[in-house]
């Protein structure tokens, strides 16, 4: 799938979360995952202008800013202090903390104080561990474009050398230096694209089937308890009037008259509160529509890595290739620096957009995280 149709896909299903004027589409009984996907993608009609628009908003920016900069800042410290993979995963923990919203510690003292359903607290948990995938993935993405430092310094130099031939040992040496440090540097994509995105996906679709197998049983018991209310109050009427009539007749043998007053049972001009199961509902039922774009977005998100860290892969490879081949055939140096100037730029460009489209993951899972918050707190107040 080309970028641009990853922008599409991504766009249609962060339409409801980032765009809220825009209505949402939901799973309906009896549709597989696949004509899912397939007709929410085919509900924009201006992709283009609507990714450019999520891309200029000040939450995106915001995104932004933070992201880069925390990781940026971390990266420099590793470089200086070179701490241990256990204290950069700590710090990557840290950084997590800092961006979701509502943050972990306000989370945990919410859900010690107010009734939070265990699927929420469920929910919650698996939206955190997929914001902390996709910042393990920008920081990959961060040390990608690093490694790819050592690409662009061999294409100038070979560059160097096609401009002039008097130093063209020396710098083809220089050459092979670069891609023999490129070629054995770990794949920053490797790990994340192959075992760790794929393995979210069987856990995020356990929990959405929960949350809509929950949603239909609490649907089915509120229309049940509608329905013994209406009865009820039927019952109540029918045994009044006959009490009434009773009253009424057993005055007028009394008295020798029947004074009749009608009375009607008016519905209170206050709107009746929501139940608490009706309360819960509406929790579970946002809650399964943010998993659902959490499954689509992660999947996207994971399919895209994976494309990525296949052409790093490849790169390395061919580096390697070149620099063990290089006494015998000094050419696939040459070759193998020009492949890397024809695809370096979309690679780039490619790796960018994952990155997009990360923060607009980002900014999806904290929106419906609010929006699950703000349920709870409703429900709350009304009960």
């Amino acid at each position: 799938m080309c970028p641009k149709a990853l922008q599409h896909h991504h766009t249609v299903q962060l339409r409801k979360l980032v765009f809220p004027e825009s209505r949402s589409s939901f799973p309906t009984a009896g549709e597989s995952h696949k004509e899912r996907l397939n007709g929410m993608s085919s509900k924009s009609g201006s992709v283009d202008q609507e990714y450019t628009q999520a891309l200029r908003t000040r939450s995106y920016e915001d995104m932004c800013t933070k992201v880069q900069f925390q990781i940026g800042r971390t990266s420099i410290r590793r470089s200086l202090s070179s701490p241990s993979p256990s204290t950069d995963a700590r710090c990557m923990v840290h950084l997590s903390e800092s961006l979701l919203e509502p943050g972990q510690e306000t989370l945990a003292r919410m859900i010690k104080t107010l009734n939070f359903h265990r699927l929420l607290v469920d929910y919650f948990e698996a939206s955190s561990e997929a914001f902390d995938m996709c910042e393990l993935l920008l920081r990959g993405i961060h040390q990608t474009r690093t490694n790819y430092q050592r690409i662009r310094r061999a294409i100038k130099l070979a560059k160097l050398v096609s401009e002039d031939t008097s130093h063209a040992e020396e710098e083809s040496r220089l050459i092979c230096l670069e891609l023999s440090a490129f070629a054995s540097q770990t794949n920053p994509l490797w790990a994340i694209a192959q075992v760790q995105l794929p393995g979210m996906h069987d856990d995020h679709w356990a929990l959405f089937r929960e949350l809509m197998s929950k949603r239909k049983q609490m649907r089915r018991t509120t229309k049940l308890a509608r329905a013994c209310k209406r009865v009820g109050g039927l019952g109540l009427i029918v045994s009044s009037g006959l009490i009434s009539a009773a009253s009424l007749v057993f005055t007028s043998c009394r008295i020798g008259m029947c004074n009749r007053k009608e009375k009607s049972i008016r519905p209170s001009s206050c709107p009746e509160k929501s139940s608490s199961t009706e309360g819960v509902g509406a929790q579970l039922d946002i809650a399964a529509k943010g998993v659902f774009i959490l499954i689509n977005d992660m999947d996207t998100v994971s399919r895209w890595a994976g494309r990525l860290r296949d052409e790093v892969e490849h790169g390395r490879s061919r580096a390697g290739m070149a620099v063990r081949n290089y006494t015998k055939k000094g050419e696939m140096v040459r070759e193998v620096v020009k492949e890397f100037d024809v695809h370096n730029a979309c690679f780039l460009e490619q790796l960018e957009e994952l990155e997009e489209h990360i923060y607009l993951c980002l900014l999806a899972m904290n929106r419906s995280r609010r929006l699950v918050v703000e349920e709870i707190l409703i429900s709350q107040s009304m009960s």
